[in-house]
């Protein structure tokens, strides 16, 4: 029963968040089946180990990187901040010395936009203007030139994402920003999954090379995460984890992957490294993408 749940193919609300917590499940499960093999059950015991090493075994790391940073490469940092960091200043002030080309901030407050004042002449930044606000708590800082920005509205300042066009070695780049709603209610999980598709219909439309940043809030084998033509970071490089929905410690059975980059074929991945962030129930993601020549 527990590996059914941890697979379960059903497309509705419930079915989708059991999903999310396949690890645990499949734990779980091995756990019973050792049980089972003491009990001296061992023709079902031995088939449900079987079957949970081997799902299980998916989270062990792949074989580090070796791709070479390619001259046309960016290198971007994204974390969800939590809006009620206190370390925020402490956390730009480091983030200011550090190399990156572009540097996406979730939930991030209005109340810090002062916060923001050293990087303007150092940087080009989406979410400081006033015209702006800060759509959806997003706040993205870059040191490539943003040549075009867009704020789309799915559901007036409640619902949608961000577009930039930035310029990498006189390359046109496409990154759209998102933080769909967490699916806490069937309505949330709704809207995520709307804006997803919304999102997921609009990249292949480019022409491009593009990317996607973002706490997503969806784990990568669920059904609902579905891009074509595009591969992300989690697939690319190794199992990780971003978040932790209880204040147990991030590990690769009590935290979930739901903060994540995907890109199209134009890019590949050659760094990513999945940090602690003080102050905030999320990691912070930092990776380059080569341009392909």
């Amino acid at each position: 029963m527990l590996i059914v749940a941890a697979f379960n193919p059903w497309q509705f609300y419930y079915a989708d968040l059991l999903i999310s917590f396949r690890f645990p499940l499949l734990a779980a499960a091995l756990f019973f089946a050792l049980l089972l093999l003491a009990l001296k059950k061992l023709w079902l015991g031995g088939v449900i180990a079987i079957i949970c090493i081997i799902n299980l075994s998916s989270l062990v790391p792949l074989h580090s990187l070796e791709v070479v940073p390619s001259k046309a490469a960016i290198t971007v940092k994204q974390i969800n901040l939590n809006y009620n960091n206190p370390y925020v200043d402490m956390h730009l002030k480091n983030l200011q010395n550090l190399q990156w080309d572009v540097l996406v901030l979730q939930e991030f407050s209005d109340l810090n936009r002062h916060l923001l004042t050293p990087f303007l002449n150092k940087a080009s930044l989406f979410g400081y203007r006033e015209v702006e606000g800060i759509p959806y708590g997003i706040v993205v800082i870059s040191r490539l030139p943003i040549i075009h920005r867009q704020q789309v509205k799915l559901d007036g300042d409640r619902l949608g994402y961000i577009k930039l066009k930035l310029l990498l070695d006189k390359h046109p780049i496409t990154a759209f920003i998102a933080h769909p709603p967490s699916p806490r209610t069937a309505t949330h999980w709704h809207n995520r999954n709307r804006l997803l598709s919304v999102i997921n219909e609009a990249s292949t439309k480019e022409i491009d090379p593009w990317f996607i940043a973002g706490d997503l809030n969806i784990v990568p084998w669920s059904g609902y995460f579905n891009w074509s033509n595009a591969q992300s970071c989690y697939a690319a490089a190794n199992a990780y984890t971003s978040f932790a929905p209880t204040a147990i410690e991030h590990t690769l059975m009590t935290g979930l992957p739901i903060d994540h980059c995907i890109f199209n074929q134009e890019f590949n991945l050659s760094s990513l490294e999945v940090s602690e962030f003080k102050g905030s129930d999320h990691k912070i993601l930092s990776y380059t993408l080569n341009l392909k020549s």
